[in-house]
C-alpha cells in the first residue's frame, strides 16, 4: 500500500509519502522531516558496530539534501546532457583538437 502512494502520480505533493524513514513533506513551501528530531532510524545503519542514525533537526541538515528527490531541480542543475551521443561527439572534437596541435609542433 505504501509503494502504491508513492508511484501514483495523482496525490498532490504534500499527501506523497516515499519508503524512506526520513522523508520530507512540503507545506507552504518549507520542507518538514517527517522523522522529528531525536527519532532512532531503525535500519539504515550500514557500519558494522555503529549505533543507529538519529535524526537531526531540520535546520541542521544541508539544503541540498531537500532537493533531491526534486527531478526537476536536479534536472536544472546538471548542464550537461547524459546520453552518449554528445559525449562522443565531445570526445571526438577534443582527440581533433588534440592531434591538429601535435600537427603544429612538428
Amino acid at each position: 500500500m505504501l509503494n502504491l502512494i508513492t508511484r501514483s502520480k495523482s496525490i498532490s505533493p504534500i499527501a506523497r509519502v516515499s519508503h524512506l524513514h526520513t522523508t520530507s513533506i512540503l507545506y507552504n513551501n518549507t520542507i518538514v522531516s517527517s522523522a522529528p528530531k531525536g527519532t532512532v532510524l531503525k535500519g539504515i545503519q550500514f557500519l558494522k558496530d555503529k549505533p543507529e542514525p538519529i535524526a537531526l533537526d531540520d535546520s541542521e541538515y544541508p539544503e541540498w539534501l531537500w532537493n533531491l528527490l526534486d527531478e526537476k531541480k536536479m534536472k536544472q542543475k546538471t548542464s550537461k546532457p547524459a546520453n552518449r551521443q554528445y559525449h562522443r561527439k565531445q570526445n571526438r572534437e577534443a582527440i581533433k583538437a588534440s592531434n591538429f596541435m601535435k600537427d603544429k609542433k612538428n
